[in-house]
Order: C-alpha cells, then sequence, then structure tokens
C-alpha cells in the first residue's frame, strides 16, 4: 500500500499532513515576503478550530465515504473542511503577497469558525440521529 492510500484512508490523518504541508509551505513564503512569524502563527491558529471540529466529528462518526482524494463519494463534512481550507489559503497567501495586515485576517477568519464548525458537528450528530431511526423503524 502506498503512502498516499494509506493516508487517504484515515481521512484525519490525510487533514493532519496536508495541513503540516501547507505549514512549511506558507512558512517559506511568509519567510520570503517578510511577515512576521508572530502573525503567521495567528494565521495559522485561525485554521485550529475549523480542523478540530473535523477531526473530532470524524472520530465520533467515521465517515463511510471515500475521501475527496480517491474515486467515489466524499462527505459533506470533508468537502467542507477541504473547501474551508482552500479558501484559508488562498486568502491568507494573497495576504502575505501583498503584505496585508494578517493579524486583522487571521482575526476576520476565525470570526468564521463558530459557522463551519457548527455546520461539522451537526452533520455529525444528525447522522447519529438518523442512524438511530433507521434503528428503530428496522426493530
Amino acid at each position: 500500500m502506498s503512502f498516499i492510500q494509506r493516508c487517504c484512508s484515515s481521512k484525519r490523518e490525510c487533514l493532519t499532513y496536508i495541513i503540516v504541508l501547507l505549514w512549511c509551505g506558507v512558512g517559506i513564503l511568509g519567510s520570503y515576503y517578510e511577515a512576521s512569524f508572530t502573525e503567521l502563527a495567528t494565521y495559522f491558529i485561525s485554521l485550529t478550530g475549523f480542523a478540530g471540529a473535523y477531526m473530532y466529528a470524524e472520530t465520533k462518526r467515521k465517515s463511510k465515504d471515500t475521501s475527496i482524494f480517491m474515486p467515489g463519494k466524499s462527505s459533506k463534512r470533508e468537502l467542507m473542511i477541504y473547501f474551508t481550507v482552500l479558501l484559508w489559503l488562498t486568502v491568507g497567501v494573497f495576504t502575505i503577497i501583498n503584505k496585508a495586515d494578517l493579524m486583522g485576517m487571521s482575526a476576520y477568519f476565525a470570526a468564521l469558525t463558530p459557522f463551519v464548525g457548527s455546520y461539522i458537528i451537526g452533520e455529525t450528530v444528525k447522522g447519529e440521529d438518523e442512524d438511530k431511526e433507521i434503528k428503530q423503524i428496522n426493530s
């Protein structure tokens, strides 16, 4: 089994590797554009709420769908987290390159955490409730 296949078999592990690689890449980009590492750290903290909500949800109720990096149907939670990471990366790279207010952007992006985190947790709980209803109907 290749590294990528093994990584994608665990959605939490896959997201962790991607975020660590982004951390390295954005750190290099920030260094090149002379961004403050304190501001870069705050920028990464703004992503932790999203990633934490997804990892909690995937631990609480593991998705039966395939990873977005593999053929097949992907879960709504996984699509939402990767859309959010892509948005976070795009806005962050734009902010770093244009030497804009990285602290302000981090706070602005972190303000989205309750909404996306609630959606991800809600999808997890909703799925559990649906599983219970199906079991009750079949009993």
